[in-house]
């Protein structure tokens, strides 16, 4: 990924896999998964936009249309 850091064009690549940034996405990563994985145990109904799915009963909708 390309990023910018002081006014210049970086690689990737060439970015410490240690910097803080990834470690604090990594933990952000994990409490997200957490928290999601109790919501779709606790209230298995309930849609990828927060809402539950009123409109359709069949358990195999995507959603879409």
């Amino acid at each position: 990924m390309v990023y910018i850091a002081n006014g210049q064009v970086l690689d990737g690549q060439r970015r410490s896999p240690w910097r803080l940034s990834f470690i604090t996405d990594l933990f952000w990563g994990i409490t997200d998964f957490i928290v999601l994985f109790f919501q779709s145990m606790i209230r298995p109904d309930i849609s990828r936009r927060g809402g539950t799915n009123s409109l359709s009963s069949s358990r195999f909708d995507d959603g879409r249309g």
